[in-house]
């Protein structure tokens, strides 16, 4: 780290350890003030005890927002400060990230990114923790009033043993139902920490020029992390890329709506939690995607400045436990109240003679006769038989007192995903040229033996090369040995690594040229450019494949969401994905959302492609091929078709026609199949053309349709 960076961070950790001592400094001194001024020192040290007012709440958290300073900070900025992550100021995707070394290094100095949770209780303390309900204090109490009875029985003479057998009895009870809590409480919570262990928290960051899977307590301060819709924020970040980034930071900020992110940065006069550059840990991406640097981890985040002042917080109670709370306080009070009453007529009744006996009689008797022994036992014994059940059925319970929360609940809201069904969607039905296709649901039919068989011979019926190219380009999933060969080093490491290389090695042989992603043409610097002195780390993409000795299959090696997957899956029966991938380089995107309901692409054609459909005239000097490519529901792509593509003819779309469609898609949707709809359109631009805008709203309505496919969760 230069001095520099040093400084920084230096300063940022004082500014955060000052005001966290300003603020409690403060409020102590506030709270002494006062209780010595009116003598409730009482009150004072109650006070203490619980969470901290609103008020210090909110300036320590003014305080903690104060000593943010990377939202005020531009990406060129950022790249001084963190010089060990070899940030690309133009291209935040095309940085290296830090080194693994550098990484491990870290970890061990900083600690972990992890919030330290609350201490746990030993087990004594936790086991007496049972006790603390007010129907097991009340019965504790009984017990104790027919114990005190049976002594001053046997201090008078009276050998009845009935009331210490009903003080054993309650006493067994109590321990009995408070055992059963415990052991209940315990094992819940160590079923949690072992499906915690199991499966653990991921982040997707850049390290050593490519994508890595990581685990989140090990994210680092200067690691780039990619963010992409229903990925969880591991630590505050610096946004240094966004694509229509959306992110909801309510366990934060307490702003359900989500909030769009950019890249820019903030004005002098914006706070950390204003500014739309910096996401805080525990939020959720839930569109677009983004690359930013961490900034923070573990107890230094925002997260853990709140969660280090509200830790004291108790938890909620439970509906049932509050209201058999309510009901042990209102039998406690009647028969208090009884008794005492009944106690003073029999007193006066009798002048105020024997009045040991008339408390006997009328005091004790009638406190132990109001309390329901039984009802506690029988609530108990309910729920630890209904956990038990439900625990053979795959269901924990962490408290016996949720049994009842659930048993309340008319409607339970779930993903079905993986939980109703299998997880694993698969392309089932094709529909184009005005037919169905249907392949079943383990694709096993003879339209597939025969399309296989037209790809051997390159006879595919149109539009199926077009259906399977926008399959292909217009996706988000990616080979995973594919995302680490395409990650670019940086300028420095590239001349670093080409010099070490040259020294311990001989070069590589085997070739290749590098093409200037901007422009689509042979950079002059890049031709004919050996591997090795380029990226030593190539030999990845052959060995990717390969883990624990057990040979990767591109099936189980595909990353991302599973809609994707489904469809790059069945291109893989035909073709191979990254061949026609190669044909095309992206230039814009618009990722899918539940507002759009689609997603478009803009790509640059790299080489011609046979059969395309092209009514516009020939390109101009300086002009290359673009091509539209569009997926996403039904009736939002055929609202933005003017004609549709059958048998390598252009056809006007009439209501003839979107009759069809809708008939389709609505028997397809009725038997539970999502169904995606495809379309393109070819147009000519600059070579140096720049493509904007977030809502596709710019782009030509006349698109040309070619089909739909269905997609099936096989349910369990």
């Amino acid at each position: 780290m230069t001095l520099k960076q040093h400084r920084v961070c230096d300063s940022i950790c004082n500014a955060i350890q000052t005001a966290f001592e300003v603020g409690s400094a403060q409020s102590s001194s506030n709270d002494v003030e006062k209780a010595t001024s009116s003598g409730d020192w009482c009150a004072w040290r109650r006070k203490s005890r619980v969470r901290p007012a609103k008020a210090d709440v909110q300036q320590a958290r003014q305080a903690v927002a104060s000593s943010f300073v990377e939202h005020h900070l531009s990406v060129e900025q950022l790249k001084d400060v963190y010089p060990d992550s070899y940030i690309h100021p133009e291209f935040p995707d095309r940085s290296d990230g830090l080194h693994s070394e550098e990484a491990k290094k870290r970890v061990k100095d900083g600690g972990i990114n992890c919030i330290d949770p609350p201490r746990e209780p030993n087990l004594i303390r936790f086991f007496v923790s049972q006790f603390h309900f007010k129907f097991w204090l009340l019965l504790i109490g009984a017990s104790l009033l027919s114990m005190a009875t049976y002594s001053i029985h046997m201090a008078r003479g009276y050998n009845e043993p009935l009331n210490l057998y009903c003080a054993m009895i309650l006493l067994a009870v109590v321990i009995v139902m408070c055992f059963l809590s415990y052991w209940q409480q315990s094992k819940a919570k160590k079923v949690l920490q072992s499906n915690t262990r199991m499966m653990p928290s991921l982040a997707v960051v850049i390290r050593d020029c490519e994508e890595q899977e990581v685990k989140a307590d090990e994210v680092v301060v200067g690691d780039i992390v990619i963010l992409r819709t229903g990925y969880k924020v591991p630590a505050d970040m610096r946004i240094m890329q966004a694509n229509c980034l959306t992110i909801e930071s309510a366990e934060v900020t307490g702003e359900s709506a989500p909030k769009a992110y950019k890249s820019e940065a903030a004005t002098s006069s914006e706070s950390v939690f204003d500014a739309c550059n910096i996401a805080f840990m525990g939020s959720y991406c839930t569109e677009g995607e983004g690359i930013g640097i961490v900034i923070r981890t573990g107890k230094f985040t925002i997260m853990g400045a709140i969660a280090s002042l509200h830790h004291h917080i108790p938890p909620p109670s439970g509906k049932l436990q509050t209201e058999l709370q309510n009901f042990s306080t209102f039998i406690s009070f009647l028969a208090i109240s009884m008794a005492t009453v009944i106690f003073f007529i029999g007193c006066f009744v009798a002048r105020f003679e024997n009045v040991l006996d008339h408390f006997i009689v009328g005091f004790v008797v009638i406190i132990v006769a109001n309390v329901p022994q039984g009802l506690p036992a029988t609530v108990m014994s309910q729920l630890r038989i209904i956990a038990r059940r439900m625990a053979q059925k795959n269901i924990l319970i962490k408290k016996l007192e949720l049994i009842d929360e659930l048993g309340a609940a008319t409607v339970i809201c779930t993903d079905k995903s993986g939980t109703l069904t299998m997880n694993k969607m698969i392309v089932t039905d094709l529909w184009y040229n005005r037919r169905l296709l249907t392949g079943g649901v383990d694709l096993k039919h003879p339209h597939l033996k025969a399309m296989k068989t037209s790809v051997r011979n390159e006879r595919l019926e149109d539009p199926l090369p077009d259906i399977l190219t926008v399959m292909s380009v217009c996706n988000g999933a990616q080979f995973e040995y594919v995302k680490r060969s395409m990650r670019r080093v940086s300028t420095m490491r590239a001349i670093q690594k080409s010099a070490s290389e040259a020294m311990l090695s001989a070069p590589m042989r085997k070739k290749f040229t590098i093409v200037d992603t901007r422009t689509g043409q042979v950079s002059e610097a890049g031709k004919n450019r050996e591997i090795s002195s380029i990226c030593p780390n190539s030999h990845h993409n052959s060995s990717d494949r390969k883990e624990n000795g057990k040979k990767k299959t591109r099936r189980d090696a595909l990353l991302g969401v599973p809609s994707d997957v489904a469809l790059v899956q069945y291109v893989e029966q035909f073709a191979s994905v990254e061949g026609i991938r190669q044909r095309y380089h992206v230039v814009h995107e618009i990722p899918f959302n539940s507002i759009r309901r689609c997603q478009l692409v803009v790509a640059k054609c790299l080489s011609d492609t046979n059969g395309h459909v092209d009514d516009l005239p020939d390109p101009l000097e300086k002009q290359s091929r673009y091509v539209v490519f569009i997926k996403g529901a039904p009736e939002v792509i055929l609202g933005k078709c003017a004609k549709v593509l059958q048998n390598k003819e252009l056809v006007e779309i009439d209501d003839d026609y979107r009759k069809q469609c809708q008939t389709a898609w609505e028997q397809l949707g009725n038997e539970g199949r999502r169904v995606i709809a495809f379309a393109q359109r070819h147009f000519h631009a600059c070579e140096t053309a720049k493509f904007g805008g977030k809502d596709g709203a710019e782009w030509p309505e006349e698109l040309v349709f070619l089909g739909m496919a269905a997609i099936m969760d096989p349910p369990r």
